[in-house]
């Protein structure tokens, strides 16, 4: 498939059931996800260029597990559950590195990178022999699309070509290999991972959470597509919401986001009805000053915000000049927490590695440090409240600390959800089959 399919996918009958929320905050839930889900499907463990030569590793902590991705000698991507074979120390403790060998602190048993034993230290006081089979560490289910690195506990699940459906040739146009990483932050959030979900799978809540984002988007005409258990919404951006729309003029904020971008706003005649396509225009004009290459791009992607879900918990929003990689991990024993992982990437031309903060309309409510656009970014880790996330991040974050706190109360009996909310029901129509096994 050459370029990302606009039409809108037929809709399946989900019905109108309230959603039953016990697996937000009830910490028998924790268990049956990570028995039943977190094992069962294709997870987006991290970043194809973390692992680029040999001995590069990088961990990825989902729930109760953490999980080594690693490239070994031979130049294959391999990935184990990150415990020791002895005694169930830790590997690496360290997120990211480059190591010949992996190496235990706690008894200094070594392997190799294929996973295989490599030397135990008074190796001839084990009475019961050191059987290489046995104290292998044990090997997952690893595959890269993209610019990523994908992991499965499940030796038997699906290709994930064939796990990821629709999605892999709706986003290959978009080239994710050919973007470079500028943030890199994990946010800990008063809320269940379900919940954060959730608020990115709608564009509903924007009349009640972010009202300054109904000047530069319309949050109402927005298209909604389930692919099996994946699902996108396309929204348009550089036009008003019909609810605060005046006519076809330009409100003022839109014009500001506009000339952040360099659009030449001060000259231009134009109204709402005209406004998208020339902005498309003006990118495709620009692209051979920046040699971004956005040929593999409709004019509705150079304008509209591309939302998908691939299941269970990543989020892609995907502009012409960025996207950002949202990535909804539970909090190991506490069903009230999450992790919430952001990720930047700013496309930049053929063979360049480095990105300017700059990047489109995106960035209006973005800061990027401008010490984070060379070689890998440092990643950051907070919890809510000790720093700014952003303006349209933190309002989500508050919202969400309130909503989590509600969905526990004997007066809440169930989501009630609307048209705008069915990517949620879809989610839960596939969360619950994952869950009765």
């Amino acid at each position: 498939m050459d370029k990302t399919p606009l039409v809108k996918a037929p809709e399946p009958d989900l019905g109108g059931a309230a959603i039953d929320t016990r697996s937000y905050h009830d910490a028998a839930f924790l268990e049956r996800e990570a028995d039943r889900l977190w094992s069962r499907t294709w997870l987006l463990a991290g970043l194809l260029a973390d692992v680029e030569s040999p001995g590069d590793y990088f961990t990825f902590e989902i729930g109760r597990e953490s999980i080594l991705v690693v490239r070994d000698a031979e130049g294959s991507i391999r990935a184990f559950f990150n415990v020791c074979s002895h005694r169930g120390n830790r590997l690496c403790e360290a997120p990211l590195g480059n190591v010949d060998r992996l190496a235990c602190p706690f008894h200094r048993w070594t392997f190799n990178l294929d996973g295989s034993v490599r030397g135990i230290p008074r190796s001839d006081e084990f009475p019961q022999g050191l059987p290489g089979d046995r104290l292998a560490l044990t090997p997952l289910r690893v595959d890269t699309w993209g610019a990523f690195v994908w992991v499965s506990m499940d030796p038997d699940i699906e290709p994930l070509l064939d796990y990821l459906g629709d999605v892999a040739p709706h986003l290959d146009p978009y080239e994710t290999q050919r973007h470079v990483l500028v943030m890199d932050e994990t946010v800990e959030w008063h809320c269940n991972w379900k919940t954060s979900l959730d608020i990115f799978s709608e564009t509903y809540h924007v009349i009640g959470v972010h009202p300054e984002g109904e000047a530069v988007s319309d949050d109402v005409n927005v298209q909604i597509d389930l692919y099996g258990p994946h699902s996108r919404f396309i929204s348009p951006m550089y036009v008003p919401s019909p609810r605060v729309a005046d006519g076809v003029k330009l409100p003022q904020m839109l014009k500001d986001y506009l000339a952040s971008e360099g659009f030449p706003i001060d000259t231009y005649e134009g109204d709402t009805t005209t406004v998208r396509g020339d902005v498309a225009a003006f990118k495709r004009q620009q692209s051979s000053e920046t040699g971004l290459d956005f040929s593999r791009l409709h004019d509705e992607q150079l304008t509209a915000d591309f939302h998908y879900n691939v299941f269970p918990n990543v989020t892609f929003n995907m502009f012409a000049e960025q996207f950002w990689l949202f990535r909804h991990r539970p909090h190991p024993t506490d069903p009230n927490r999450m992790y919430f992982d952001r990720m930047i990437f700013n496309r930049v031309p053929e063979g360049e590695r480095t990105a300017s903060t700059r990047a489109g309309a995106v960035d209006l409510f973005v800061s990027l440090d401008e010490e984070q656009v060379s070689g890998r970014v440092k990643h950051v880790s907070y919890r809510y409240g000790e720093r700014s996330s952003g303006l349209l991040l933190d309002q989500d974050a508050r919202c969400l600390a309130g909503v989590q706190q509600g969905l526990q109360s004997r007066g809440f009996k169930g989501m009630w959800l609307g048209n705008p909310e069915r990517r949620i029901r879809n989610f839960h129509a596939w969360y619950a089959r994952y869950l009765e096994g």
